[in-house]
């Protein structure tokens, strides 16, 4: 009751107040609106930088500004109408003479009219203007979504009654709202609001949405006129209507109207601030089980290669080489999956040329290095307005990171602690615990609606020409992330003497990264021989794939150097000293063999099958070697 009489009592002062007063105040608020944070606001700015990438942030603030005056505006007109004299009803809307002659010729027809409408901050002008009528005993019906606000609602509905239009609630009135079009009255649909569950998919302005099958439904009905109509603002409280015919085609009405209303937006210079773009016009594909998959409901989309990808998924790579290699195949899922996505990597600096290389994602942002510039950094990627954002690390620093970039739909999963910074989290069996990790992975993105199947396939690089001609074998001796999981270095140092001396056919090369430099040095100076060249923090990552791609075979810990050459197809002996090959181990489908220290009896045992393995491979290899020097002789 008071509500209803506060809302009352402000439409009549409003209706009191100069135009140029109300105009004044409707900008301050767009002010206010702009600058203070909201997620109505985040979601103002998101929507023009993705509708307009190539505009700076200057200007998308200032028509975020504009359009929230719109918007403000809008609820303005809404509160005012009812209390405007007749002659200043009259003044809310202007027509040309063209569009006079099309009104009045669909009054003459008698047949049913359908008035396709966006959502205008002036919309509500039609409602007011006692000339956007028919004749004849015909009358305006409108079809409507009713407010949240349930007083509100009643209100804007009963000031439309007394304009003489008939509304329709979007639900429950439906089939009145059809009969009252087959009689051959108009009737008005706000075409553009997000549909929700109920609509159809459809790109606009690149972007999914889902869009409303109501113009279509309607237009069915025998001898039904379609038009677009866009009462196009002037001045305050002001706007000229334009007329447009919306033709019968294959795409639809609802389609075609799209289209109309995407032109008017690209061909105004300031992406005409008065559609209202703080609305949720691409809330779609937003609920936990639909994430990762691109549905395509009720309407046919383009072909995958056509397919815009314009939806900013931003992925937080993992920390470690083997834990980046292992989330790989899951990141190709991901875009095959979301074919609309354009999918942005946040990885350590020395990954992204790996990364770019075999274009996984379309784009990579470096990290910072850790200092007190950290996380502004991140703070500052606010502006990239991302979409979602899947976290494959389990950190608090990375769920912080996550949550400054600002995306509305932020992702993780774990099988223990609550991740407060994320907006959902995966929750999966138990059982998964011991799983390999890409699979705990895969069941975390399962869970957010990832149905494509994994591919396990390595990747092939290019070769460059190679300056060797002899055979290779590299052996990665450390293990960066985790000392305990290496072989010893004395046994290193038995294996590779034995081997440099047993195939002279081979050259062996070490490598690793700097940290494992001290490791592959001690071994390097205790063989002493020109075959063997320590490569220890003298490769860079991509050095390392040109490297493994030329090697027959890579003898190693379980390391990332193991999980590059898996991923590059490389053979390779794996050493698992305290790991687990269950969880940890290559992934791809390359030729690969683990030696487990848990599967043996023994310390000697275990260090007896790893010499006996590699010598078995390197055996097959030096045969080959000699039939080749055999078939030149």
């Amino acid at each position: 009751m008071l509500m209803g009489l506060f809302i009352k009592s402000m439409g009549f002062l409003f209706s009191l107040l100069p135009y140029s007063f109300l105009e004044f105040a409707v900008e301050a608020l767009g002010f206010i609106f702009v600058s203070t944070p909201s997620n109505r606001r985040r979601l103002l700015f998101s929507n023009l930088k993705h509708a307009f990438p190539e505009w700076d942030h200057a200007k998308i603030k200032t028509v975020a500004r504009k359009s929230s005056a719109r918007m403000f505006e809008m609820g303005f007109f809404s509160l005012t109408y009812p209390f405007l004299s007749k002659e200043k009803r009259k003044r809310t809307v202007l027509y040309s003479k063209q569009v006079e002659g099309q009104l009045e010729e669909y009054r003459r027809c008698g047949s049913p009219v359908l008035i396709l409408l966006p959502h205008l901050c002036l919309f509500e002008t039609l409602a007011t203007s006692p000339y956007f009528r028919p004749k004849g005993g015909k009358s305006l019906g409108a079809i409507y979504r009713p407010n949240r606000n349930p007083t509100l609602d009643r209100w804007i509905n009963q000031a439309r009654l007394k304009t003489g239009v008939r509304t329709f609630a979007r639900k429950a009135g439906l089939l009145k709202a059809r009969d009252h079009l087959r009689k051959g009255n108009w009737l008005v649909v706000l075409f553009d609001q997000n549909a929700g569950l109920m609509g159809n998919h459809n790109f606009f302005l690149d972007r999914l949405c889902s869009i409303s099958p109501l113009p279509d439904l309607l237009g069915k009905i025998p001898e039904t006129h379609c038009f677009y109509a866009f009462p196009k603002r002037t001045a305050f409280f002001q706007s000229q209507l334009e007329l447009r015919t919306v033709p019968k085609s294959s795409r639809g009405f609802s389609a075609d109207s799209h289209g109309m209303l995407e032109d008017d937006l690209r061909r105004s210079p300031d992406g005409l601030p008065e559609w209202l773009w703080s609305h949720g016009k691409w809330k779609t594909q937003n609920a936990p089980n639909q994430i990762f998959h691109l549905h395509s409901k009720r309407l046919d989309l383009p072909v995958e290669k056509d397919i815009p990808r314009c939806t900013r998924i931003w992925i937080r790579m993992p920390n470690w080489l083997g834990d980046v290699v292992m989330a790989i195949p899951l990141i190709r899922a991901i875009e095959k999956g979301r074919p609309d996505a354009e999918i942005t990597l946040l990885c350590q600096s020395h990954y992204k040329p790996l990364l770019e290389y075999f274009k996984i994602g379309q784009r990579v942002i470096v990290l910072p290095p850790k200092g007190i510039g950290y996380f502004f950094f991140f703070w500052k990627l606010r502006k990239h307005y991302p979409d979602i954002h899947f976290l494959f690390t389990n950190s608090l620093r990375g769920d912080l990171e996550a949550y400054l970039c600002g995306a509305p739909l932020r992702l993780g999963g774990s099988t223990g602690r609550k991740r407060k910074f994320l907006s959902h989290q995966a929750t999966i069996s138990n059982d998964f615990e011991e799983k390999h990790q890409t699979l705990v992975w895969r069941e975390y993105l399962k869970f957010f609606g990832l149905k494509v199947t994994i591919n396990s396939t390595p990747f092939i690089m290019q070769n460059k020409k190679s300056k060797y001609d002899e055979h290779i074998v590299c052996l990665a001796p450390g293990s960066s992330n985790s000392p305990e999981k290496r072989w010893s270095t004395k046994n290193w140092i038995k294996l590779l003497k034995e081997l440099n001396q047993n195939f002279p056919l081979f050259h062996f090369k070490l490598v690793g990264t700097s940290t494992d430099s001290k490791i592959c040095s001690e071994i390097f100076n205790s063989v002493n021989s020109s075959k063997i060249e320590n490569l220890a923090g003298k490769t860079d990552l991509f050095e390392l794939c040109e490297l493994l791609t030329r090697s027959k075979y890579l003898v190693c810990n379980d390391s990332g150097s193991m999980h590059l050459a898996n991923l590059l197809g490389t053979q390779i002996v794996a050493i698992f000293n305290t790991t687990n090959p269950e969880v940890t181990g290559p992934f791809f489908n390359a030729k690969r063999f683990i030696i487990n220290r848990n599967s043996c009896a023994s310390e000697a045992n275990f260090d007896e099958l790893i010499s006996s393995k590699v010598f078995d491979c390197l055996k097959e290899m030096n045969e080959l070697t000699k039939n080749v020097i055999k078939a030149k002789d």
